[in-house]
């Protein structure tokens, strides 16, 4: 039965309990007479919200920041990660926020706003997200979504009365995006640029138990559960990219703090298509030299894999490393020629 309210519809989110090391709180700033700009009903459905929710005051101010769920904690997301090839050990959530999750313990969706504002980790940004570039995200889910792609969802867009400038003067708005977990790689590059294994372990632990619970093995051997986890990984990342390659899509900013550990297509901001599948179309004005373009994409997705290898490299061995590694061509041809 969906839900007639939204009292009690976002609960604390799994990630926020691991601690302020993981996660940082921060309030929502809100926008002025928010508007609904769009909303899915297909992404209501997974949520199980009633289509009277969706139309309602309640819905209007939270997915607007103008109010927080009672029940949840909302958190700016900390984590490192390689920018076209450099490390950056001071990476956040910039200016989306954590909101909470919604839906079962067995069956959970975390909920995040983008354009709430600034965090700890906005540097040179204003925290807020302009009408055009919120469209174009959700526009980008919705066709990856519709072509089978796993994707971060977006449930919907709401504007306010004030203005933002980008390429010109337009609505301020905030986007609601829906994910399994915003967890990437970069999470874990954060823990091993820091040496904390400790934290490294809690933050695997806490992915494998949650997202890859068949990779808990019967004799307490972590190490084996490790190994089995990367594997994964690195399956998964091959076969989205390769499902990328079919579509044309391309990426576009393919750095390790936006590549989901889940296997999931994250941070659609800068993502479009080739209707030519040309190698060597370029989405993103700030690829210069052409290293995420859409013929680079397999290798680099292996290449985010060997960062993520060097970073789990306290928990496993290198030699089972390597080997994981190499299941990702096998995987990559296996998806595309299916």
């Amino acid at each position: 039965m969906k839900p007639q309210s939204l009292d009690g519809f976002i609960f604390e989110s799994q990630f926020r309990q691991l601690g302020d090391d993981f996660s940082i709180p921060v309030l929502p700033l809100g926008i002025s007479k928010p508007n609904l700009v769009i909303q899915s009903p297909t992404v209501s459905e997974i949520l199980g919200l009633s289509p009277s929710v969706c139309s309602t005051q309640p819905f209007l101010d939270i997915f607007s920041g103008n109010a927080s769920p009672q029940n949840s904690t909302p958190a700016a997301q900390a984590y490192a990660g390689h920018q076209f090839g450099k490390f950056n050990p001071f990476l956040g959530d910039g200016r989306t926020l954590l909101l909470g999750t919604a839906g079962t313990q067995n069956d959970h969706w975390e909920i995040s706003l983008k354009g709430a504002g600034k965090t700890p980790f906005t540097f040179v940004s204003d925290g807020r997200a302009g009408l055009t570039e919120c469209q174009h995200e959700f526009d980008i889910s919705e066709r990856l979504a519709v072509l089978g792609v796993p994707t971060a969802r977006c449930l919907c867009i709401i504007k306010g009365s004030e203005q933002v400038y980008r390429n010109g003067f337009e609505p301020v708005s905030i986007l609601t995006r829906v994910m399994p977990s915003h967890i990437r790689f970069g999470t874990f590059e954060r823990y091993y640029f820091k040496k904390d294994v400790k934290a490294l372990k809690i933050l695997t632990d806490y992915v494998i138990q949650h997202y890859f619970p068949h990779c808990l093995g019967n004799n307490n051997d972590d190490s084996n559960n490790y190994k089995q986890f990367f594997q994964d990984v690195v399956v998964k990342t091959a076969q989205l990219v390769a499902h990328w390659q079919q579509i044309g899509f391309v990426h576009g900013m393919m750095n390790t703090d936006n590549q989901s550990i889940l296997g999931v297509t994250l941070d659609l901001g800068e993502s479009t298509f080739t209707k030519d599948f040309d190698d060597n179309f370029i989405a993103s004005l700030s690829d210069r030299k052409g290293r995420y373009a859409f013929g680079q994409q397999p290798t680099i997705g292996l290449w985010n894999c060997n960062v993520l290898a060097r970073a789990l490299s306290p928990l496993i061995k290198p030699a089972d490393l390597r080997h994981a590694l190499t299941n990702y061509e096998p995987a990559f041809i296996d998806f595309g020629s299916s």
